[in-house]
C-alpha cells in the first residue's frame, strides 16, 4: 500500500500537468497562422480519439476523404502530417526526401535497435549513409542476392518434399510458408538455420506486437513518470537481453571460425559485416552492437514480411 499511494499521486499529477499543458498549447495555436486541415480534437490526447475503434489505416483513410490528401494530426504531444496522395507522397519520399529524413525517436528503436544504430532508425547523417552504403553494396547488390539462389532453391525444394510427404493429411500452408521464409533468412544472414530459431522468431513476434500500437511513452515523451507506470521499457529491456544473448552466440561462432582460418567460399551477411569491421578503413568503425543491429534489422524486416504473407494466406 505504501508503494501504491506515491505512484497514484504521481500518475494523477502527470495527468493534470498534461491537461493544462494541452490547454495552453491549444490557446497559443489560436493566435498562430492557419494550420493544415484537421479534425476536431480534445485536450491532452489531441486527435487520437479519431483512431480508436478501427484499424488505424482505415481510420486515416476515412479522415482523408473528409479533409483532403494532406492534413494534420496531434497524437498526444507528437505532431504529425498525413499524406495520402501518390503525387504528394512522391514529393515527400523522393523529391524532398532530405527534408523528411529524420526518424522518430521511439522507445522500441532505442532499446531493441541498439540505441538507434540500425539502418531503419539511425538518425540521418554520415553514420546512416555508411550503414546504407554497406547494405546496398555489400549485402543487397544483385550479385549478392544471386549468390543466395541455391539456398532459396534448396529450402523451396524441402518445402515441396514436406508437403508431398503429407498428402493424406491437411496442411497449414501459411505456417509452412512462414517456416520457409525464416529458414531462408537464417541461412542468408548467418550461414545456417539458427539453433534458437524458434525462440528468436517468438521474441521478434512479441516485439512487433508491443510496438504495433500507440504507447504512452512515445506519445507523451516529456512525462517521464508515465514511462515508469506504463512498464513498456522494462518489457523491452527484458526482450532485448534475450535477443542479445542469441546474437552474441551467433557472432561468437562466426568470429571463432574466422580466427581459426577456415576458408569461406560463400560469405553470409554476418561474414560480410565482420570482414568490414576487421578490415577497418570505415569513417565510423563498427562496434559489436552495430554488427548485431544490422543483422537484427535484416531478420526483423524479412520476418515481418513472412508474418504478412502468413496472414494473407489464412
Amino acid at each position: 500500500m505504501e508503494l501504491q499511494i506515491p505512484f497514484s499521486l504521481l500518475f494523477f499529477a502527470a495527468i493534470f500537468f498534461l491537461f493544462f499543458k494541452a490547454l495552453r498549447s491549444s490557446n497559443s495555436l489560436d493566435t498562430n497562422k492557419k494550420l493544415l486541415p484537421q479534425p476536431w480534437k480534445l485536450p491532452l490526447i489531441g486527435h487520437m480519439h479519431h483512431l480508436i475503434g478501427a484499424l488505424p489505416h482505415r481510420a486515416v483513410a476515412n479522415l482523408a476523404e473528409k479533409l483532403g490528401p494532406v492534413f494534420y494530426l496531434q497524437l498526444g504531444e507528437v505532431p504529425a502530417v498525413v499524406i495520402s496522395s501518390p503525387h504528394l507522397a512522391k514529393e515527400v519520399m523522393k523529391t524532398h526526401d532530405l527534408a523528411f529524413a529524420d526518424r522518430p525517436k521511439l522507445l522500441t528503436a532505442e532499446i531493441i535497435a541498439y540505441n538507434y544504430t540500425d539502418i531503419a532508425f539511425a538518425p540521418y547523417g554520415e553514420y546512416w549513409r555508411q550503414i546504407r552504403k554497406i547494405c546496398v553494396l555489400e549485402l543487397l547488390s544483385a550479385k549478392k542476392v544471386q549468390s543466395f539462389r541455391s539456398i532459396r532453391e534448396e529450402e523451396s525444394w524441402n518445402l515441396i518434399e514436406s508437403i508431398d510427404m503429407q498428402t493424406s493429411k491437411s496442411i497449414n500452408l501459411s505456417d509452412k510458408t512462414f517456416t520457409l521464409i525464416n529458414n531462408i533468412i537464417c541461412r542468408v544472414a548467418v550461414g545456417s538455420r539458427c539453433k534458437e530459431q524458434a525462440t528468436l522468431i517468438a521474441l521478434i513476434e512479441e516485439i512487433v506486437s508491443l510496438s504495433g500500437g500507440f504507447d504512452v511513452v512515445d506519445i507523451f515523451p516529456s512525462v517521464k513518470v508515465l514511462h515508469v507506470v506504463a512498464g513498456m521499457r522494462k518489457k523491452l529491456v527484458k526482450l532485448h537481453k534475450k535477443i542479445d544473448q542469441i546474437f552474441d552466440s551467433i557472432v561468437d561462432d562466426h568470429q571463432e571460425r574466422r580466427a581459426a582460418g577456415h576458408i569461406i567460399d560463400n560469405e553470409d551477411l554476418l561474414d560480410v559485416i565482420l570482414r568490414l569491421k576487421e578490415d577497418g578503413g570505415l569513417q565510423f568503425p563498427l562496434t559489436s552492437d552495430n554488427v548485431k543491429a544490422v543483422i537484427l534489422v535484416s531478420n526483423n524486416f524479412m520476418q515481418n514480411l513472412g508474418l504478412s504473407l502468413q496472414k494473407f494466406l489464412r
